[in-house]
This record gives C-alpha cells, structure tokens and sequence, in this order.
C-alpha cells in the first residue's frame, strides 16, 4: 500500500515536470514568440489563448508579452513658448506591441521600449515649444491647441517609430501637467488686470451709450406723447368753447329761465338721496305776511343769488 502510494506520488510529479517541460500556457492578454535556439520567425508567434507545446529548454524558448496598453509618463521639464514665455510641462504617452515578432528581434524586453520611447518624447517637447502660452493655457476653450499639439505629436512619433521597425504602436500622447513658473505666474496677472480693466472700461463705455440712447429716445417719446397730449387737449377746448357759445346763446335768450334750470339741475344732484333740505324762514319770506300792511302785497322773494345765506342741506343715510 504504502509503495503504491509513493509511485502515484511519483507519477504526479513526474507528469508536472513533463508539463512544465513539453507544454506552456497563453493567457487572453498575452501573446508568446516561441523561438528555436533564439531564432524566431513567422511561426513562433502564438496569440491564441490555450496550452501550447515545446520542447525543452535550450531547444524552444517562450517569451509573454502584454496585450495591453503600456503607459509611459515622461520626467517635468522647462520649456520656452513661441512667445517667450517659460512652462513647465509633463507629458505621458500610452503604447503597446502590435508587431511581437519585430518586437522580439530588436528590443526583446519592454523596459528597453520604455528607454527608446522615453527619447522620443523630445519630439513632442519640440511641438510645444512652436506654440504660445495663451494657446496652451486659456479660459476660452476655442484658443486653446492641445488636442492639435498631441495629434501632431502623435504622427511625428508615428513616423518615427515606423522607420525603426520595432514592431510598437503609440495609442495617444498628452500633457499630463502644466505648470507655470512664478515669474511668468507674475506676467500672467498682470496681464489678466489688464484684460480685465479693458473689459470693464468697455463694458461701462457700452452702458453709458446704451444709457444715453435710452434717455434720448425716452425724451422723444415724452415730447411726442406731449405734443399729441397738447394737440388734444386744444381739440377739445375748441369743442367746448364751440358747445359754449352755443349755450351762451340760448341763454341770453331768457338768462333768468337759464339760471333757475341750472339750480333745478343743481338741487337734482344734490337731493338725488335721502336729503332733508333745510330752508331759512327768512329766505322764504313767510314772516312778511305777518309784518306787511293788509292793503300791501306780498313782497317779491329775495333771489337765492342775493346776499343772504344759502340754504343749508342735511344728508341722512
């Protein structure tokens, strides 16, 4: 029992070691160059996920390689705009192996990739360096030509990396950081106070002419409304004075007959609730009758438009 169960051990082992001498594995994310005694060709490239078999070791050789993306972010540097001005900026690029072959026979490891790519990344400094700061850093998103100086960037590493034949792909490069020095911070204010102070200026030169045509143009307005206001008012002082004179006219006819209807009018106006109208006996003269001589008539009734007072009136609700 005890013998069976060492050679099974024995077995197992046996079997994981042949494994691990005949067989390898390709994950998803990898690819593998299979070489023959180092010499690799067109057939030792294996992209398809599984076990794959080999010979021993120094007969076949397996390398893995990434699939994914590599990301490669450059040292922060100074650098001088178009205009003069200092930046400091860092940039990153991301890349991956799309020829593994070609990959294999001139860099072999990915970390000599990163040092080649690394010196190439002077290009895109030298793309930066033929832009202005304000194109560069702005708040209006129309100036500024980042996207433009990546896609530049881009084919000229492109172009680059094509004649050298290493077999990589250069996914994007970017500016991962954009850093201004305190002296060219110090410019970039005053500049800012400057900009600013125009646009006010403007904005109050603007309002002052906007204020100026609002208050002309309401002047205008108040004379022509005045005008027609003048116009209208003269209109119907005309009418009345016409309507007048023909009143005037009828009552020279009878002036007395005119006077009693416009205080029969009067009295209508003021008597059209419930009124108690309240009249001086003297006003109406009857006490004459008692002081007159019996052959004397009666005496004639004193006008309301006399001297006496006029006749008091008490509304009641």
């Amino acid at each position: 029992m005890k013998n069976s169960f060492t050679l099974l051990i024995g077995a197992v082992i046996s079997a994981v070691l042949l494994s691990y001498m005949f067989l390898y594995q390709v994950r998803y994310d990898q690819v593998a160059v299979r070489t023959t005694f180092d010499k690799a060709d067109a057939t030792s490239v294996q992209s398809t996920p599984g076990l794959k078999w080999r010979l021993p070791w120094p007969i076949h050789k397996v390398t893995h390689y990434s699939k994914r993306l590599q990301l490669l972010e450059d040292k922060i540097e100074e650098l001088q705009t178009a205009d003069g001005k200092s930046v400091i900026v860092r940039t990153y690029l991301t890349w991956r192996i799309e020829n593994p072959l070609d990959f294999y026979v001139t860099l072999k490891d990915p970390a000599e990739a990163s040092r080649q790519l690394s010196s190439r990344l002077r290009e895109i400094r030298g793309v930066i360096s033929r832009y202005r700061l304000d194109e560069l850093v702005n708040l209006d998103q129309d100036k500024l030509k980042l996207a433009q100086i990546e896609e530049e960037a881009k084919r000229a590493l492109e172009t680059s990396l094509a004649d050298s034949g290493y077999g990589l792909k250069v996914e994007s490069i970017g500016l991962y950081k954009i850093v201004l020095p305190e002296a060219t911070t110090e410019k970039i204010f005053e500049t800012m106070i400057k900009t600013r102070e125009r646009l006010a200026e403007n904005a109050l030169q603007e309002g002052q002419a906007q204020a100026s045509a609002i208050r002309s143009e309401a002047k205008s307005a108040r004379d022509r409304i005045l005008a027609f206001a003048e116009r209208r008012a003269q209109t119907i002082r005309s009418q009345g004075d016409r309507e007048a004179s023909q009143e005037y006219s009828s009552f020279a006819k009878n002036e007395d007959f005119a006077i009693f209807l416009r205080k029969v009018e009067a009295l209508k106006k003021m008597l059209d609730h419930n009124t108690t109208f309240v009249l001086s006996a003297d006003s109406l003269g009857i006490l004459d009758w008692f002081s007159r001589d019996p052959g004397q008539s009666a005496p004639a009734t004193p006008p309301v438009a006399g001297g006496r007072p006029a006749p008091a009136a008490r509304q009641t609700p």
